[in-house]
């Protein structure tokens, strides 16, 4: 084994002197004093015997599957960007109390035990997926953010942005047959949009970007899932060879150096131009500042004209309350076009055949297909931006969905129907029934990115209609949706199955518990009990994180404190994490005031990362839970404010603000805050946004929910 530092003793004193770094941001410089034990990899690859994974010696041996991923995914990028890392060894650390996942320190990567440390039967793959995507994330830090550094914080998106584009792109080409590109779909540009439709004026180039704070501010969804959503749309705009080589081009040149956006556009223009890629009239600066500039994504509507053959293109800023300032409906972005038709089904076109520019309100083409044939846009969804259609379009897609033809549609593009429609519907620009009408064809869905798209929209109505006379309809129409492929799955783990085939078991078991299948709740009521009266018997690990919080839901005061215990006497932290969110699931009272409590203790039984984890399972557990959370905060103002401090509380005021649905809770809300105005201090701006969230949901509640009423009655 190679060291990096020698050891000197002088005068009964040791003195380790380093290798000297190279030219490094001083935020990258890491020390660790430990008594861990190191694995190193056994791929035969480069450095092996210097990529090595760090842990207690009780889990000696619990990062080899992470290992051997993770030096597969490193190597591919040095050799996919062709410039090699100056250090040249790799440490990994998986520290037991960690406040962050993971973090880039150059030639030392600090993780979470929970991102890298599995038992092979006990940690559920999704947990596995995410770890290897964590990996992959830290390990494109190396060229993007430690090799080149963004000039400043403002801009964190030239390497948050690629980490986190990198991330999936990276896993793809190692496993090819996960399909990570198509997941990017629905795990990262469409919860991006879902956090980018709000009315905000956050934009990947930061504005008044200076103090601590502001810095933390920027380390949010825009840097990252939006930032790697644009540069995913671009990679397909310039061609993966421009792109690849762009991007070679500006890692090489800007090594050791800080980087501007122009830095990157100037090298992946000049590769564009070298590919022939782009139109003489457009720059690659030009198209990302429209995207890099400006808050938001565009909703694009296509509108037919039947009589004529054309169709008609225009765009505006999307947002959950389109009636909010009138004026940002001037922004306006370079996008492009990619679109196929009933009769082509060419979803692999992914080149723009159009660009709506930032100048023009419309644009109309012809369109040589027959008026009684569908039309798409934005294939795979290579394009953020959301895409809206007239009525006898959508009703088209919705019956060639419906057919056994449906799979002629890319899996993306499904997703993408799914999640706009929903969403569409969820702003008013479009009535429920078209979106509930699309979703009817998912009786024959098999692939997963649909399903996800599907469920994150069928949770969060099922949420906001908790409580109401047609929530029970609804999960009547969910379980219709679910039961087909509910059927072709079972409770048991099988190595059969393909790593798709394992998270597509969690989602759907997982959702149809959640609408309230008896059939998946008896199921996994019977697994808890087996669970709990021997415990030496384990729970399947892909669908262990439902059963524990049904279980829990459902069970009393002695099996609380029974999962606590076990809790309590587990060295595994992803088997500790599934048990805590367990726990949360409780709808007693007296039970979620002690779990609260132990967000306040200083028992080295909770971690300090587990603190807001108690919390949020809470919240998560059930929808009542949120009055708990609120009058434990009231009565315990002073102890947290003391105790854990104003970031712990406004985390856990946004979280309850966020979660309320009826006016009362709302009005206690507000009760507390002018009650507790001076107490609140530096936390009451974000007490006063949880409660406009608040009342923003209770409003969005009056307002669709009648028309959701005339569709299940």
């Amino acid at each position: 084994m190679q060291f990096f530092a020698t050891l000197i003793t002088i005068s009964y004193k040791n003195e380790y002197i380093f290798e000297e770094t190279p030219r490094m941001s001083t935020y990258l410089l890491g020390w660790a004093m430990h008594d861990f034990v190191s694995e190193s990899s056994t791929n035969q690859l480069r450095f092996s015997q210097n990529f090595r994974m760090w842990t207690r010696r009780s889990m000696d041996h619990r990062g080899s599957i992470a290992l051997r991923q993770g030096q597969s995914i490193y190597s591919f990028l040095n050799d996919w960007l062709l410039v090699d890392n100056p250090i040249p060894k790799m440490d990994q650390i998986a520290v037991p109390d960690f406040n962050f996942h993971a973090m880039e320190n150059w030639g030392m990567i600090t993780y979470r035990e929970s991102v890298v440390l599995y038992d092979d039967e006990l940690t559920p793959t999704r947990n596995m997926l995410d770890g290897f995507t964590t990996m992959a994330h830290e390990y494109a830090h190396t060229w993007f953010g430690n090799l080149v550094t963004p000039t400043f914080w403002d801009v964190a998106w030239l390497k948050e942005g690629f980490a986190s584009y990198f991330q999936y792109f990276a896993v793809s080409m190692v496993q090819p047959t996960w399909r990570m590109m198509d997941k990017f779909v629905v795990d990262t540009l469409q919860p991006a949009m879902l956090l980018d439709s709000t009315d905000h004026d956050r934009v990947m180039n930061g504005k008044n970007v200076g103090s601590p704070s502001s810095i933390m501010a920027v380390l949010d969804f825009v840097s990252y899932k939006k930032g790697a959503s644009v540069i995913r749309m671009l990679s397909h705009v310039i061609g993966e060879s421009a792109f690849r080589d762009g991007l070679r081009s500006y890692v090489k040149n800007m090594s050791y150096d800080a980087a501007t956006p122009h830095d990157l556009y100037r090298h992946l223009q000049s590769s564009a131009d070298n590919h022939g890629q782009l139109p003489r009239n457009m720059s690659i600066e030009g198209i990302m500042e429209s995207w890099t500039n400006q808050p938001g994504y565009p909703l694009v509507t296509v509108a037919r004209n039947y009589d004529m053959g054309t169709f008609t293109v225009s765009q505006e800023r999307f947002r959950w309350n389109k009636t909010r300032d009138q004026s940002q409906s001037e922004l306006k972005w370079w996008i492009p076009l990619t679109f196929t038709t009933e009769t082509a089904r060419n979803f692999s076109a992914v080149k723009p055949r159009y660009w709506l520019k930032r100048k023009c309100e419309n644009l109309t083409a012809p369109l040589n297909i027959s008026s009684s044939r569908w039309i798409i846009f934005n294939i795979q969804q290579t394009g953020y931006y959301r895409v809206n259609y007239d009525e006898n379009n959508w009703q088209m897609i919705a019956r060639y969905l419906s057919s056994r033809d449906f799979l002629k549609v890319h899996r993306a593009n499904r997703a993408a129907l799914i999640d706009d429609a929903f969403n569409l519907a969820r702003a008013g620009y479009i009535d429920y029934s078209i979106a509930f009408n699309l979703s009817k064809y998912l009786v024959r869905e098999i692939d997963h990115e649909p399903w996800v798209a599907a469920v994150n929209n069928l949770k969060f109505l099922n949420n906001v209609l908790s409580g109401t006379r047609v929530q029970r309809a609804f999960q009547e129409y969910a379980n219709r949706l679910l039961q087909p492929r509910y059927k072709q799955l079972n409770f048991t783990d099988s190595k059969d199955e393909d790593i798709t085939a394992k998270l597509n078991k969690e989602l759907i078991l997982a959702t149809s518990c959640l609408v309230g299948s008896v059939d998946c709740l008896n199921l996994s009521e019977s697994l808890f009990r087996n669970w709990i009266t021997k415990p030496d018997e384990t729970i399947p690990r892909d669908v262990k994180n439902f059963v524990y919080c049904e279980g829990i839901r459902n069970g009393g005061e002695e099996d609380w404190y029974l999962v606590m215990d076990r809790w309590l006497n587990t060295d595994l932290q992803t088997e500790q994490d599934l048990l805590l969110q367990g726990l949360g699931c409780t709808r007693e009272s007296g039970l979620i005031k002690s779990y609260l409590e132990l967000s306040l203790t200083d028992e080295q039984t909770v971690r300090k990362q587990q603190r807001m984890m108690i919390v949020t399972a809470i919240l998560d557990g059930n929808v009542e839970n949120v009055d708990h959370v609120l009058e434990f905060v009231r009565s315990n103002l002073q102890r947290i404010i003391e105790l854990r401090g104003s970031d712990f509380l406004g985390k856990v005021i946004s979280g309850i603000g966020q979660r309320m649905r009826t006016r009362k809770q709302t009005e206690t809300l507000r009760a507390f805050i002018q009650g507790h105005s001076k107490q609140l201090g530096s936390t009451l701006d974000t007490a006063r946004k949880a409660l406009s969230a608040a009342l923003e949901n209770v409003k969005w509640i009056k307002k669709y929910l009648p028309s959701i009423v005339r569709y299940f009655t």
